[in-house]
């Protein structure tokens, strides 16, 4: 990328500090620094593209903003989430993954002005809150094991069929 260096990228890089939620090998989230709400995330790829819609894994970004908004709603109690993808204000591909509260100041749509003031120590308990509720992934090399299939009786002609064969064998 020419010109300045891309905010998001250093953040992924942790050359700029973040209060980071939620991160695999290809995507990062973190609290939004002007929030419009508490629990405000971002999640970006960590490799830099302009819009989302250059992201190769466009349906595994998806599936990571789930993932986060399901521990924001399990850490925080939310009434519902709200998505936004403008990409104007910082020019690296993100997801802005906005909780919605009763009475937070937004009416029905997001007020984009209606930043909020929120202390360090808070947004320090808020991101502990929304990581301790994101699942684990399961370890590559562990084997998930397969649900056993419930044994039902045998009709008399599964029986029968068992048997010759055996006598066959």
């Amino acid at each position: 990328m020419e010109g300045k260096p891309c905010v998001f990228c250093q953040i992924v890089e942790k050359k700029i500090p973040a209060r980071i939620v939620y991160e695999d090998e290809n995507f990062i989230a973190f609290l939004d620094i002007r929030p419009l709400n508490p629990g405000h995330t971002l999640l970006i790829p960590k490799k830099h593209f302009r819009w989302v819609f250059e992201v190769p894994n466009f349906e595994e970004m998806w599936k990571a903003v789930k993932k986060v908004t399901i521990a924001i709603l399990s850490a925080l109690n939310p009434i519902s989430v709200s998505y936004a993808t403008l990409g104007f204000e910082i020019e690296h591909a993100h997801i802005w993954i906005i909780p919605r509260f009763e009475n937070d100041g937004h009416g029905g749509a997001i007020d984009w002005t209606a930043v909020k003031e929120i202390p360090d120590q808070e947004m320090d308990e808020i991101a502990k809150k929304i990581r301790e509720k994101i699942p684990e992934e399961p370890k590559k090399d562990e084997k998930k094991e397969e649900p056993k299939e419930e044994e039902k009786p045998r009709s008399e002609e599964e029986v029968w069929l068992i048997k010759r064969e055996l006598e066959l064998t």
